[in-house]
């Protein structure tokens, strides 16, 4: 284009004989691939003079001679590279500050916000990666949780469950996963009611890339650690049991393994059928009962709070597609956290001074709150620590033997920030806090109240 390029070629040493040539002329000449380019290669001889006319009046001034070198350091302020102008690419300057081997070692990605402007506007850039960014997220959170209209999780009701005269009283399996406060309740349960010879516990791992339907599979893919199945996943186990399911695979999940049919999927349920299981296979102290008759109203009443308030509701603040479902959960969250301070300055345990359903209700989550919830969830506005009352008694369930057996901190915090990829797509998982940070004593001399001891006994209400 000769407009662009300065109309006639114009030998620089010829004085006064046209226009002076356009310095971009200059760099071209000296690049291969361009029409009219000037080699630097032996076998390419210069280009003879193009003469014209001398234009009376004209302004141009012959430029004294120039380099190919001294040519691109007069264009130094567009930025950039050979390669990249020959792109097209633009590049903002180097600060003059930052040294070669510093902006060397760094990662700009695509650089948008640097040179959006002369391209894009920088609104433009930013509002569109927003928004799709965002829309990815949606689809993704509602994939791992139903939302409603509001877009709160609205959390699917689980398709199996079982009157507690109709469990069965041996060879039942029980699938629970470390990481899940739904299962954690339940295997605790095994413990301290004293069922691990009667209730066959296969492990869990949450890992959805390997899971064929939902996230879990068998602890280190040994299939020999299903009994019933020689499944892979929990959802073999659910296709094995219940070849017509539809639906997600979830754990807790109780089995029967000598009819090999699902018993039930709800934690709440699992939690009723093990206490009756107990007082079927007491020990010679007795039995451990965590639902007594003379409260049992009122425990359901107050497990039905604890799920409403705070179990289920960190995981509504935690998946919420809006701020206003978020606000709504996360408030519910503090109130019910402040109710339950209140309560424990005036007694030991939820239902006063003995264990019941209720404590294995809400100490799974307790346990979870500042390393995940608190972060993770966004219920960042007070951490479990800010509470004494809910510390100590924290502190003092986790006395009970078996309780750090079923419960791994940093293993659950790890499958928080790993698994939930929408909630955390980097991966990275905080440095902290551990048991010492939550002031619980993990330690091998911590103190343990093992099953029929005196202590025990003081704690849980014993069927004889």
């Amino acid at each position: 284009n000769r407009k662009f390029f300065g109309g006639s070629r114009v030998h620089p040493t010829r004085a006064g004989q046209g226009r002076m040539p356009h310095p971009m002329t200059t760099v071209l000449r000296g690049r291969p691939g361009i029409v009219g380019s000037r080699t630097t290669s032996s076998h390419a001889a210069p280009p003879p003079p193009l003469s014209s006319p001398k234009r009376r009046g004209s302004r141009c001034r012959s430029p004294p001679p120039r380099s190919f070198s001294s040519a691109c350091s007069s264009l130094s302020r567009f930025g950039g590279t050979k390669e990249e102008r020959g792109r097209g690419w633009p590049r903002p300057p180097a600060s003059s500050s930052s040294s070669s081997s510093s902006a060397a070692a760094s990662n700009k990605g695509f650089g948008l916000l640097e040179w959006a402007g002369g391209i894009f506007p920088q609104g433009a850039v930013v509002k569109t990666s927003k928004f799709a960014w965002k829309e990815m997220w949606k689809t993704m959170t509602r994939e791992l949780a139903p939302q409603d209209e509001e877009g709160a999780y609205a959390r699917p009701k689980d398709a199996f469950l079982t009157e507690e005269q109709d469990v069965p009283e041996g060879n039942l399996v029980l699938y629970t996963g470390n990481a899940c406060p739904w299962c954690h309740r339940v295997h605790l349960a095994v413990k301290v009611l004293g069922l691990d010879q009667v209730v066959r516990t296969v492990l869990l791992e949450d890992d959805a890339e390997k899971a064929s339907r939902g996230g879990w599979i068998i602890a280190r893919r040994d299939v020999k650690r299903d009994p019933v199945f020689m499944a892979k996943d929990l959802r073999e186990v659910y296709e094995g049991a219940s070849p017509s399911y539809v639906g997600r695979c979830t754990a807790p999940l109780l089995l029967d393994g000598t009819q090999k049919r699902i018993v039930s999927n709800n934690s709440t349920n699992i939690l009723r059928l093990l206490n009756r299981l107990a007082k079927v296979h007491r020990k010679e102290w007795g039995a451990v009962d965590l639902f007594p008759t003379e409260i049992k109203a009122e425990i359901e009443e107050m497990n039905e709070y604890l799920y409403s308030n705070l179990c289920n509701s960190v995981y509504q603040a935690g998946f919420s597609t809006t701020q206003e479902a978020h606000d709504r959960a996360a408030s519910k969250v503090f109130l019910c956290l402040d109710d339950l301070e209140g309560k424990l300055a005036k007694q030991e345990y939820l239902m006063g001074s003995q264990v019941t359903a209720a404590d294995l209700m809400a100490i799974p989550t307790l346990a979870r709150f500042d390393a995940a919830y608190a972060v993770l969830f966004k219920c960042s506005k007070k951490r479990l620590r800010d509470y004494p009352n809910l510390t100590r008694y924290m502190r003092s369930m986790f006395e009970l033997e078996g309780s750090f057996e079923v419960f791994d901190l940093q293993a659950a915090t790890n499958s928080y920030y790993q698994q939930l990829f929408p909630l955390n797509p980097s991966g990275i998982v905080p440095f902290g806090p551990g048991w010492e940070e939550l002031g619980i004593d993990a330690s091998s001399g911590r103190t343990r109240v093992a099953p029929g001891s005196d202590e025990f006994k003081k704690r849980f209400y014993i069927i004889k």
